[in-house]
């Protein structure tokens, strides 16, 4: 897939002392050499224990653990039977096992339009999860609820996922949904929204409070498998929020921060702003907003590059096209980016990651390159 952009500029940011604070701490090639699109470490570690991490890339996936000193070790892989499958993202997943135990997952999507859920233990798919009809941009595990796993698609829209009983409970687009095809979703902490992005240039915010929608979740529970009837997927055609003013070109990433939201597109910046869910009179989905702060880099043109915000909420960290990681402290007013960057590192980071105890920072890039970064404490 070529995933690229419009061309703008913006003025180049100074290094800054606070550089160093982040100490290269290794890099490893993997041997496709093809782009690895997704990173994402397992948040379900024990504190004491090394951090794990898995990278998305051709048709692979591929799990690490971060050494005490420097260096990364590759502990296991797995290559899906398709070789035309491109992996475009990885998130971490569990389910209980009934037995007081629970199972590391690996929820994976890309070319092909399916989710693939892998066992981490045994490093093979144990169920796909079918239903779009492009490939998946994005997953992303509830913050609540294990079981619930979210996707977004080339096809235009959302889908809510129930892992424990391997049913849709939810499809979101449709009249008032996105045009064209969504790269990217988020739920917010106390699982209550979801903001999604498109190449349509807008983003939408979708509610996950209605009775409509718990009633349905809670029915993906409870539903006879045997049923004649196929389960009851809920389409939810209106978001209860939408803008198209932030961005001008394809939005590629979405996160919550806070009650704040960051998105970037193509435009060499990210945009931290709050939505107001206040209907106009003009409109019946609210559509104004404040904006916050920008905040701007250079050499980030093309899309599907994906930013990072760490889990105490202190740092956002994104990638450009030419291998330099920008950084901002956002704990505090902020200022200039500070610029990370290793010598071998010269292609485009398509996304960054940091560990959750915000200690490890991580790259990976176009040719197939894992970048870390530690900080010093």
């Amino acid at each position: 897939m070529t995933k690229t952009g419009k061309k703008k500029t913006t003025a180049e940011p100074k290094q800054s002392d606070e550089q160093n604070r982040f100490k290269w701490a290794g890099w490893v090639r993997e041997d496709h050499k093809d782009s690895l699109f997704g990173v994402s470490f397992n948040p379900y570690t024990n504190p004491e224990d090394p951090a794990v991490f898995a990278t998305v890339g051709n048709n692979r996936v591929t799990v690490y653990e971060c050494g005490p000193g420097n260096g990364m070790t590759m502990v296991q892989s797995y290559s899906d039977p398709s070789l035309d499958e491109i992996f475009y993202t990885v998130c971490w997943v569990y389910q209980e096992t009934g037995k007081g135990d629970i199972e590391i997952l690996l929820a994976v999507g890309g070319q092909r339009g399916l989710v693939r859920v892998v066992s981490v233990r045994k490093m093979k798919d144990v169920f796909t999860l079918m239903g779009h009809g492009g490939a998946v941009n994005e997953v992303k595990g509830h913050p609540l609820d294990n079981n619930l796993l979210l996707s977004a698609s080339k096809d235009n829209s959302l889908r809510l996922w129930n892992l424990k009983t391997k049913r849709c409970i939810m499809v979101l687009g449709g009249l008032e949904g996105h045009r064209d095809e969504v790269l990217s979703c988020d739920f917010d902490l106390n699982a209550s929204f979801i903001m999604s992005c498109s190449m349509d240039h807008s983003v939408k915010l979708w509610s996950l409070q209605t009775d409509e929608v718990q009633a349905a979740i809670e029915s993906s529970y409870t539903y006879e498998t045997g049923s004649e009837k196929p389960f009851p997927v809920l389409h939810v055609h209106f978001p209860v929020f939408s803008t198209r003013t932030i961005h001008r070109n394809y939005v590629d990433c979405v996160r919550w921060f806070g009650n704040f939201v960051l998105s970037k597109s193509c435009e060499n910046k990210i945009v931290c702003w709050k939505a107001n869910l206040k209907a106009t009179k003009s409109s019946s989905i609210p559509s104004t907003l404040e904006v916050i702060h920008s905040f701007e880099y250079d050499d980030c043109d093309i899309w599907y590059m994906r930013f990072a915000v760490d889990y105490s909420f202190k740092w956002l960290a994104a990638g450009n096209q030419v291998g330099k990681v920008y950084l901002w402290q956002v704990d505090k007013e902020p200022g200039k980016p500070f610029i990370l960057q290793h010598h071998k590192s010269t292609r485009a980071i398509r996304q960054v990651a940091f560990s959750p105890d915000s200690r490890i920072l991580l790259a990976v890039t176009d040719d197939a390159m894992v970048f870390r970064w530690d900080v010093v404490q």
